[in-house]
Parts: structure tokens; sequence; C-alpha cells
């Protein structure tokens, strides 16, 4: 599903991002990706959506050699991909229903299953009331189900969660949790989230990652990660 073999990243500006990076996820996987600020998890994240490319090494993610890609062929490819940020990052001026409908519009899928599928989603997290109302008419989680609801409205085969509960209390980041588990249980979606959350890391215990200045110092089964210095 993802395999990243001896990949390095090095910047224009000389910077050093990530070392010979070696990591295989398998499908239907639910990985943390963790680390302190500069450690390289957010060039992680651009060399899977096709944002960067490696300076060294190979980044494949469904079986695509993702630095091979041309420019012309990344938003094709990141159909396979859907990104939650901690930001939200919905559109003011549309409904929750249209929001979400908007990820399908882009990719022109016929209008009666745009309806289908967003209701479906909708259902999934929660927000089955909801579909008239705007953002600003929403809690922060509500919000944030909306935005899942719109990343996974395609069915993607990879959901990364880019630091998904760091505007939300403890309450709320547990149900986005709860959520994300539902996914990855009904749709066998491959998840990775990026969190600087470790209690949410130790209470929901997954496959854990650990980064430090680009190295990978830690790749954990379902045991939790303390780490009492970040």
């Amino acid at each position: 599903m993802i395999e990243c073999t001896h990949v390095y990243k090095r910047y224009k500006n000389g910077v050093n991002a990530l070392y010979d990076i070696n990591l295989k996820v398998d499908q239907g996987e639910f990985l943390y990706i963790i680390g302190p600020t500069g450690s390289g998890k957010s060039t992680f994240i651009k060399l899977l959506d096709g944002e960067e490319i490696p300076t060294k090494g190979t980044v494949k993610v469904v079986g695509i050699d993702v630095g091979h890609l041309r420019h012309s062929q990344v938003p094709v490819y990141r159909r396979n991909i859907g990104v939650v940020f901690q930001d939200y990052r919905l559109l003011k001026s549309k409904t929750v229903f249209e929001n979400i409908a908007y990820a399908l519009e882009v990719i022109n899928m016929p209008r009666d299953l745009i309806r289908r599928r967003v209701r479906e989603v909708m259902n999934l997290v929660g927000l089955d009331d909801k579909g008239n109302a705007f953002p600003e008419e929403l809690s922060g989680g509500q919000q944030q189900r909306v935005a899942i609801a719109r990343a996974i409205a395609n069915r993607p085969k990879v959901l990364i969660a880019d630091e998904p509960t760091g505007n939300l209390d403890p309450a709320k980041s547990d149900e986005i949790m709860t959520l994300l588990e539902k996914i990855n249980k009904a749709y066998g979606t491959t998840i990775l989230m990026v969190t600087h959350d470790l209690t949410l890391v130790n209470k929901h215990r997954k496959r854990t990652v650990a980064l430090e200045n680009g190295h990978i110092v830690a790749d954990l089964a379902e045991g939790g990660y303390v780490q009492h210095d970040q």
C-alpha cells in the first residue's frame, strides 16, 4: 500500500528534512506519525501526496511511484488519497452538503451518485441533520467531521489526517478518533495520522512511527508511545 525505500529529502535551500526513511504500511493499517516540530512529519506527508518528490529513494503509494509522476498526473493520482487538516479548510459560502459534494463534482462524478454518496458519508460521520448548515454554524468537532466526510467521499485508499484533533478539546478529540477507527474498519481505509497528542496515542493504541531530525527513531506496534521531553 505504502512503501518508502531509502528515502532522502533535501530542499533547495540546503535543509535536509528526511534521511534514509524505510517504511512499509499495509492496506487497512492505522498508523500514527509523531515527532517534535521540525522532525520531518510535514515533508513525509508532502512526499506521499505528490507535493514534493524525494531527493533519493522511492516512494510508492498504491503501487504508484509518486516521485516519477509527471505534474499533469498528480491530480489524478491524488484521487487515491484523502487529506484532513487541523484547520478544516471548509468553504464558508457552501453548506455541509455542498462542501462534501464539491469534492466529487471536481472529479465529474454523476450528480445522482454524488447525492447518494454525500448522504452516505454524512450518515457515517453523524451529521445527517446538518446538510443545510454552514460551517460557521457548527462546532469545531462538527466542522472536522465535515472535513473527514469530504476527504472520504471518493472512497480513497489512503486517508492522511494531519493533526486532526489539534484544535479540539480532549472529549472532541476522542470522538474524532472513534470516527477515524470506524472509517478504518468500515472501508478498510489505510489511515496515517500525524499528531502531537501523546495522550491520544497512548489511549487509542496503534502502530506508532516516531520521527526526529528527519530520522525514524521508533516504529512500535500497538503498545503505545511514552516520551516525556516533547
